[in-house]
């Protein structure tokens, strides 16, 4: 589960790639193989769309999972912090200089630049919108501030945006409490998918309606192990009661 597992086979995202840089370099960056690929994909999906932008990514999971300070949860590769998209005030794209609050008013002040900084709800909506929409990514909470959500579904209806998009992007944002205001950064959590479960991933949380489940087809290796234990029980058909009854 997010808040108590480990991370086994999980992928590393490059330091660096179309339309995202880290935050820190450290081995804080792992997670599920699908999750990571759907965070690269959404991060080019937005620098194409909207060219300059670029997301910076916070902290996931280390390689083999577990406890992770400050965090309540990325144990267990189903969890990224995904700082947001900033630009200056007069509408210019800037790589967000890390965890800066924005207020009410989406300004935010940045002590490194001594510059106050908007946040940058058009591209933000799509990184969300290409989230949701990816299936691999399947995007089970993002925890964000009520002022965050507010901007972005607000930005989203005024310019015509699907309505399933925007109701699932309602759905899924919530502010966590305790986990700190979120008016920072979105902290997306990805569901279990069939063959996650299958090999011990905990569905934790709402089941969300478009993400299906279905029944997991085992992998080569896994359906020989499921012979292999299968085995011995045929043979045992073939043996009568054992002494005493048992």
């Amino acid at each position: 589960m997010p808040h108590r597992g480990v991370l086994f086979g999980g992928t590393e995202l490059p330091a660096e790639g179309p339309g995202y840089v880290f935050l820190r370099d450290d081995d804080r960056h792992h997670a599920t193989p699908r999750f990571a690929a759907a965070l690269s994909r959404a991060a080019a999906l937005v620098a194409i769309a909207r060219p300059g932008a670029t997301l910076v990514l916070g902290d996931m999971s280390t390689a083999s999972g577990g406890r992770l300070l400050p965090h309540l949860s990325h144990r267990s590769g189903r969890d990224a912090d995904l700082v947001l998209y900033a630009m200056t005030p007069d509408g210019a794209p800037v790589v967000s200089p890390g965890f800066i609050h924005y207020g009410e008013d989406a300004l935010a002040w940045d002590p490194k630049g001594k510059r106050y900084l908007r946040f940058d709800v058009e591209r933000e909506w799509l990184l969300v919108r290409a989230l949701l929409e990816d299936p691999d990514a399947r995007v089970q909470w993002m925890f964000a501030n009520h002022n965050v959500e507010s901007l972005l579904v607000e930005w989203a209806i005024a310019r015509g945006e699907p309505s399933d998009i925007v109701w699932r992007a309602q759905q899924v944002m919530l502010e966590p409490r305790p986990g700190g205001a979120h008016d920072d950064h979105l902290h997306v959590r990805t569901a279990c998918d069939a063959g996650e479960i299958a090999r011990g991933c905990e569905p934790s949380g709402p089941a969300r309606p478009w993400l299906p489940v279905g029944a997991a087809r085992p992998a080569p290796d896994d359906e020989a192990l499921v012979l292999e234990l299968l085995r011995p029980i045929a043979a045992d058909a073939q043996v009568g009661p054992l002494a005493g009854g048992s």
